[in-house]
């Protein structure tokens, strides 16, 4: 592949752009902000200079690169290009404005991609004559570093497009998975359980912030737990993916955004971006910010000794008792939701696996640590758990609810 427009020139479409210049494409990269448009080449500029001060990139490469970035401030004529990769706003309205544009000024052979984490692909489609033409290249932030490319087939995509596609990000050096176009693709819907019932064990005292992290990464082996990553990612765009999920899945209780994640929205704290999220960044070390109102909890017999037996098959059975509760409630529910997008035909099991451990950086793929822990000892910590929690979020995906 030669050459490429990528429309869009913010974090995203620039670490795009960055990736597919340095792998030999031209690119045209395309904002309509010039204020955007230029930030976006210095952005790039800034890191190949870091690339070629480490080593990793000879002066003559960065600037051969840089030259086959081409800065426009509209989408004109693309006649060559092969591929067009938008990364504007989640905005439908602004999606479809773009495809129509990009339709119109690409040869007819040309694949059109989103690069939407959470809107439908097969209605981006719809705002182009020919929907075959249009997939999803789901990127991951930052672009340039993040392995994974989730390649999404709406309902129109043609079989050539969505290979297309694949074969594109994987000359780019990523590692691509197939998934169906429904709410969330394969790692924003699998990842809403990490985040949502860690913000539940919080909100009802269970543990604080610091401490439910800690049994993530100590007992989960999860390289940052769920507050450190909501900070990280920023707690807005987490709560607009879990909006945007909770509403295509009919609100559904397994992805209800949380109040208190919304009240740090609405106050402003949206994490590291803005100093204060879950952790203050204000001094070296971040500190917890958000206090725990904590609450006496007693877990039933019966579900002491499901929650027992899963933990101590996930390795965990020198842990006390709140932390067993905590580690198991939250990965029941990534593992559960990798079962029902799996029965769903969201994706293959091993894409699933692939996905969350290049995507977020899971230690393991969840449907593979399901198998190590055990069906039934898995179908009897959602039926535990599914029993006091109420609102039928942890009611067993088919994979564990037939597990011998």
């Amino acid at each position: 592949m030669n050459e490429i427009a990528v429309i869009g020139a913010g974090t995203m479409g620039a670490g795009i752009a960055q990736l597919a210049a340095k792998c030999g494409c031209v690119v045209h990269l395309v904002d309509v902000n010039g204020d955007v448009l230029a930030g976006g080449i210095d952005a790039i500029a800034k890191r190949f200079a870091r690339s070629v001060e480490k080593g990793r990139m000879s002066e003559a490469d960065r600037d051969a690169a840089m030259d086959r970035i081409k800065p426009a401030s509209a989408i004109g004529d693309l006649d060559s290009v092969e591929l067009a990769i938008e990364a504007v706003v989640e905005n439908m309205d602004v999606k479809h404005k773009v495809f129509a544009q990009l339709e119109n000024a690409t040869p007819k052979s040309a694949i059109l991609a989103s690069n939407t984490s959470s809107l439908s692909v097969s209605k981006i489609a719809e705002s182009v004559g020919d929907p075959s033409r249009v997939v999803g290249m789901h990127f991951f932030n930052p672009a340039p570093v993040m392995p994974l490319v989730e390649v999404i087939a709406g309902t129109e995509s043609a079989p050539a497009s969505i290979d297309f596609a694949f074969q594109a990000a994987k000359s780019w050096g990523k590692v691509p998975v197939r998934a169906k176009d429904t709410p969330g693709f394969i790692v924003n819907r699998v990842a809403r359980g990490f985040y949502l019932e860690a913000l539940r064990l919080l909100g009802e005292g269970v543990a604080g912030i610091d401490e439910i992290d800690q049994v993530m990464k100590t007992h989960g082996g999860f390289r940052m737990g769920p507050f450190e990553l909501m900070d990280l990612v920023g707690l807005d765009v987490n709560l607009a993916v879990s909006t945007s999920v909770w509403q295509q899945m009919n609100k559904h209780p397994r992805f209800t955004p949380h109040e208190i994640q919304q009240s740090l929205v609405e106050a402003g704290h949206l994490g590291r971006k803005t100093g204060r999220g879950f952790y203050s960044y204000e001094k070296e070390h971040p500190l917890a910010a958000f206090p725990v109102s904590r609450q006496s909890f007693e877990v039933n017999p019966k579900l002491g000794d499901v929650l027992n037996a899963f933990c101590t098959r996930s390795g965990v059975a020198s842990a006390g008792s709140t932390e067993q509760y905590v580690f198991a409630r939250i990965l029941c529910a990534i593992l559960n939701e990798a079962g029902l997008a799996w029965g769903a035909r969201v994706a293959t099991s091993d894409d699933i696996d692939i996905a969350m451990q290049k995507g977020t950086n899971y230690p393991k793929g969840p449907l593979a640590w399901a198998d190590e822990i055990g069906g039934r000892n898995v179908r009897g910590a959602l039926r535990g758990l599914n029993d006091v929690v109420g609102d039928g979020r942890y009611e067993p995906a088919k994979i564990f609810a037939e597990a011998d």
